[in-house]
């Protein structure tokens, strides 16, 4: 039998959602795409529920064009994983990160991945949901770090911009954030 700490919960199928949700880069120009609910003036990683039967990889770039307007791809990158089957120890597209959150009951578990876009495009206009009301502004990566509202998406932004840029890319602005 194991010794290692085990926390356990059960969620039946209408007490939790899967969401996915990217970190949007232009590897070219070293910047990243929040996106900021304007209604609260917060800025986000754009993020979504996934649809039934989708997977979550075209989840998180359907909601990235989405959200933002910018087409989406998922990038593959060099961060370890617990993924089976693995044909090599280099970059992959499996999930960088998930998150959990819980209100009122209902689990929410978002996948989060990397994704490449092009800031020097224009994104499509009008591909938002209704009631969604999101500005899509271009950061370097110091800024979109300070700029993230939640901690938890600061965290999952940083894992990307080190793994896809380095050690050192922005990160340093990030050393005296405060956590909402």
């Amino acid at each position: 039998m194991s010794s290692g700490t085990h926390s356990k919960a059960f969620y039946p199928s209408d007490r939790f959602v899967i969401s996915c949700g990217s970190v949007p880069l232009d590897i070219a120009h070293k910047k990243v795409l929040l996106v900021r609910l304007r209604s609260a003036n917060e800025f986000l990683l754009p993020k979504g529920r996934k649809d039934e039967n989708e997977c979550p990889k075209t989840a998180a770039a359907r909601e990235t064009y989405e959200e933002t307007g910018y087409p989406a791809t998922i990038l593959p990158l060099n961060v370890p994983t617990r993924a089976t089957n693995r044909l090599s120890d280099g970059e992959h597209t499996e999930p960088i990160a998930i998150t959990q959150r819980v209100t009122d009951g209902i689990m929410k578990i978002i996948f989060w991945y990397a994704a490449s876009v092009d800031s020097q495009s224009l994104p499509e206009q009008d591909t938002q949901q209704e009631g969604e009301d999101f500005e899509s502004v271009w950061m370097d990566c110091g800024q979109a770090l300070t700029a993230l509202t939640f901690a938890d998406d600061r965290e999952v932004a940083q894992l990307a911009i080190h793994a896809a840029f380095g050690a050192g890319t922005g990160l340093e602005h990030t050393a005296s954030l405060q956590s909402p």
